[in-house]
């Protein structure tokens, strides 16, 4: 009875030592990610896409409408200022001109020949001048009827119709000056009608200055040096004032431009440091500075089509960067916020407890829960302003095996 009771003894030791066995080679060591806490520098940003721009970007227009003739100018043509870009064809004007200019002469011919002494001899011939252009008058009216009627039938080009209008027009100022021929042969000249035969002539002129203006802006000149950046026009198209003709620019200078979120301005300031980037050009942390901000938001849509607020920026290259070119995209970061020599993290390493930053650090090989305070946040990187020391371990990335105490390797 004895031996049974002392063999089952035994079997309870045994159990109870294997138990105990279990549990001390079940408490393995959890294998984590771990870093050191070192220090170095962090920055803040705002990351944006940004376009180049050229530093004298110029947009040529049409100052009058017409049908293009000639393009003297290609798209990456060097021009200088004043060089010929379009020409629009200018044949109805010179048109117009030329008949002003004839009125214009026939007037002062006329104002001429009415200051000398005139007998009853040249007033029977004067006239007979008045009957004469009162004739011609008469027949351009008719002329420009029919001519109407049939510019609107398509059967005549639109020049042939301004001819007989300009016919016309000469036709009822010869007959204007004939009168006044007759009554100044009759009366002799006045002061006043001096004054006429001179308003007469100065108000030709001043048609005749408008359409020399006209002829002048229907010949386009480039307003700066420049390359030519864009061509939006061709040979036969018809333009209208304002239509954007060319685009100029100066290769010598570029800048970036781009819009930023509304709830991000606020933290960018001008003189702000930028990083630009373009992995197809193997540009990688080049070096900006924004040099204005616009004082004005305005509404974009985002590509997923939401309409967000923006405000424009502008950014220096802090040095040459030949390999770009106008239109081409960069990201840049613009930095908000720096610090140089701190405590920095893995912002893995970092989780909420209790409404708190945390990490594990390892002390001898245990995981030890630690309360931090953070500061500058970026890059995936974080400082850490209290909690940490230069030469701790922290543990990368802590899953839900780890807690307070559990052994790690």
């Amino acid at each position: 009875m004895k031996k049974m009771i002392w063999i089952a003894i035994i079997i309870v030791v045994l159990i109870a030592a294997a138990g105990v066995f279990i549990r001390i080679s079940g408490s393995q060591a959890v294998e984590v990610d771990m870093d050191t806490v070192e220090k170095g520098d962090i920055y803040k940003y705002v990351e944006e896409t940004a376009v180049v721009q050229l530093e004298n970007e110029v947009s040529v227009y049409a100052r009058e409408s017409g049908s293009i003739v000639e393009i003297y100018a290609d798209i990456g043509g060097a021009v200088k200022a004043g060089d010929l870009l379009v020409k629009m064809d200018d044949t109805e004007v010179v048109l117009q001109k030329k008949a002003l200019e004839a009125q214009k002469q026939s007037i002062a011919a006329q104002y001429e020949e009415m200051k000398r002494p005139v007998d009853q001899e040249e007033i029977r011939k004067l006239e007979a001048q008045m009957r004469s252009a009162q004739s011609s008058y008469e027949e351009a009216n008719r002329e420009v009827s029919n001519h109407r009627t049939l510019y609107e039938e398509g059967a005549i080009s639109f020049d042939v119709y301004q001819k007989s209008l300009a016919k016309l027009t000469e036709a009822e100022a010869n007959i204007e000056v004939a009168k006044s021929n007759i009554a100044l042969a009759k009366k002799g000249i006045s002061g006043y009608v001096k004054k006429q035969y001179e308003a007469q002539i100065a108000e030709v002129q001043a048609r005749i200055d408008l359409l020399t203006k006209k002829q002048n802006d229907m010949v386009v000149k480039a307003p700066v040096d420049g390359i030519v950046m864009d061509k939006e026009t061709e040979i036969g198209s018809t333009v209208q004032p304002g239509t954007l003709l060319m685009e100029l620019g100066s290769e010598k200078g570029v800048f970036l431009e781009s819009d930023i979120l509304v709830d991000e301005i606020s933290d960018v300031k001008q003189g702000a440091a930028v990083l630009i980037e373009n992995e197809d050009l193997g540009i990688k942390n080049m070096k900006g500075t924004v040099r204005k901000i616009y004082p004005k938001a305005f509404s974009k849509m985002s590509e997923l089509g939401i309409e967000q607020k923006r405000v424009k920026l502008e950014i220096d290259f802090d040095n040459d960067i030949r390999e770009l070119k106008s239109g081409y995209d960069v990201n840049v970061k613009i930095i908000t916020d720096y610090k140089e020599n701190t405590i920095v993290i893995d912002e893995k390493a970092i989780f909420d407890y209790q409404g708190q930053d945390h990490v594990f650090v390892n002390e001898n090989g245990t995981a030890k829960l630690r309360a931090i305070k953070k500061g500058i946040e970026g890059d995936e990187k974080a400082e850490v302003l209290e909690g940490l020391k230069e030469g701790e371990k922290i543990i990368l990335s802590p899953d839900e095996k780890l807690a307070e105490g559990v052994k790690i390797k």
